[in-house]
């Protein structure tokens, strides 16, 4: 999983967050126990973290799974696109509706 390390350093990078920095934010929006250590040891491909952290990290940068793990390069979360695809199903719907009444 060493493209999930050089996506989250790149991620805190950007944002231009230390590890200290990062973490701290972390603890205080999802209200759980990370060590600056343990983000280093992922962001350097020396650990993996579990599914637990992986998606408050995602969570964290808006970013989607399957970036973070290097399965595709679009960042936008996956939940995102179903709330897109659903608003533009209920034009649709509207716009039918709209046009059987009149």
């Amino acid at each position: 999983m060493d493209e999930l390390g050089n996506r989250l350093k790149n991620l805190r990078l950007e944002r231009d967050l230390t590890l200290d920095m990062l973490v701290l934010d972390l603890k205080k929006k999802f209200h759980i126990e990370i060590s600056k250590a343990n983000v280093s040891r992922w962001e350097n491909g020396i650990s993996e973290p579990s599914l637990h952290y992986v998606r408050y990290l995602c969570e964290y940068f808006n970013v989607s799974l399957d970036y973070i793990v290097g399965l595709t390069d679009t960042r936008t979360p996956t939940k995102l696109l179903i709330n897109s695809r659903k608003s533009a199903g209920k034009e649709v719907l509207k716009k039918k509706n709209d046009t059987l009444e009149n």
